[in-house]
């Protein structure tokens, strides 16, 4: 018991000091005070990049009436490869990536924050025909 605990706080306070060692203070040196606000910045891709708005066009048959899609309503052969081979699950991770100001060259460019996410296997692995799952 007294080695379990001995290890046990072995390993924890070596985590620690890994995890201290990793952190960075920010000196007000570094962040530099010249240039662009980002409220600038912001302010100059707004008004650069507001492209016209046009409503989209329908496609209609010879008599008027709207064009009827069965494409998703008819079976094929990848149709069916999907219902005998169900694809097993690959977990999707979500992470945020914070709003920043990127430098590319001499430009400046916000890029806001957004979430993505990242699937935890390379491949998706598809189940047998005959497993279940």
């Amino acid at each position: 018991m007294v080695t379990y605990n001995t290890i046990r706080m072995i390993l924890v306070s070596s985590s620690l000091l890994l995890l201290s060692s990793c952190a960075k203070s920010v000196a007000s040196g570094t962040i530099p005070e010249e240039g662009l606000t980002v409220s600038q910045i912001y302010n100059q891709s707004v008004a650069t990049s507001a492209p016209s708005w046009t409503a989209p066009r329908y496609k209609r048959t010879v008599s008027g009436q709207m064009a009827v899609n069965y494409q998703g309503e008819t079976r094929t052969a990848a149709n069916e490869t999907k219902a005998l081979f169900k694809a097993l699950d690959n977990p999707a991770i979500p992470i945020y990536i914070y709003p920043h100001v990127a430098l590319i060259g001499d430009e400046q460019l916000v890029k806001p924050g957004f979430t993505t996410e990242f699937f935890l296997y390379k491949q998706n692995q598809f189940a047998l025909a005959s497993e279940r799952y």
